[in-house]
């Protein structure tokens, strides 16, 4: 009798994952990871049971390494510190396709509550490491935080619509223009760095100073 084909809980989480790249959430089944990874739909099930199971596990893993990853990026208090997480998002999005796949996945995810749960957690440490680098501000701490926070999100559905091939140019330059608006310091050599090898010119800018807000008008005097 033939042996059986083995493979370790983390082959069939990284053949699980190319399924979901590939196919999407609605069409991800255990048959097609089985098939994935060269091992029987049934040694699957006794490792993960179901589904969603396998889903919950997988992104579990996602939620983990995500964690780990974000943790060894570096963070300055301030401007150069928000640069860095955006040019990280940036640098993770690799591609429209997986990118737009993300959101899709994200929505589906929210209807089911253990998903839903670990989302809300990978959203809560990107906003930690947000919170932990972003200066006083002419609002409140919370409100900057989730302020930054929508820009990214905002700037990333922007770069799916246009033709720029560079996401974290992309990303570290929307994320300039929004330190200049909101007058937090940056070093324009970090921008320079993040941006390099890139083919696009980078317009020049007085950004590594607080942006000044336009003089008030005089009254006249009856």
């Amino acid at each position: 009798m033939a042996r059986p084909i083995i493979a370790s809980d983390e082959e069939i989480l990284q053949a699980a994952h190319r399924v979901l790249d590939r196919r999407g959430p609605d069409a991800f089944s255990i048959a097609e990871v089985a098939a994935e990874a060269g091992i029987s739909r049934a040694t699957i099930i006794l490792r993960f049971r179901s589904t969603s199971a396998l889903k919950l596990t997988l992104l579990t893993q996602v939620v983990q390494h995500f964690a780990a990853a974000i943790a060894q990026v570096p963070k300055p208090k301030g401007g150069d510190g928000l640069l860095h997480i955006a040019a990280f998002i940036g640098t993770h999005l690799h591609s429209r396709e997986s990118s737009a796949k993300f959101f899709a996945r994200y929505n589906a995810n929210l209807q089911d509550p253990e998903l839903t749960d670990l989302e809300h957690k990978r959203g809560k440490i990107l906003l930690d490491a947000i919170s932990a680098v972003m200066p006083k501000v002419a609002i409140e701490h919370d409100a900057a935080v989730r302020a930054f926070l929508s820009q990214l999100t905002g700037n990333i559905i922007a770069w799916l619509a246009t033709d720029d091939q560079d996401s974290r140019r992309y990303l570290v330059l929307r994320t300039r223009d929004w330190l200049q608006l909101a007058g937090i310091r940056f070093s324009e050599e970090l921008v320079k760095e993040f941006t390099a090898g890139s083919t696009a010119p980078i317009k020049k800018t007085s950004a590594s100073t607080p942006a000044r807000s336009a003089p008030r008008a005089k009254r006249r005097s009856n």
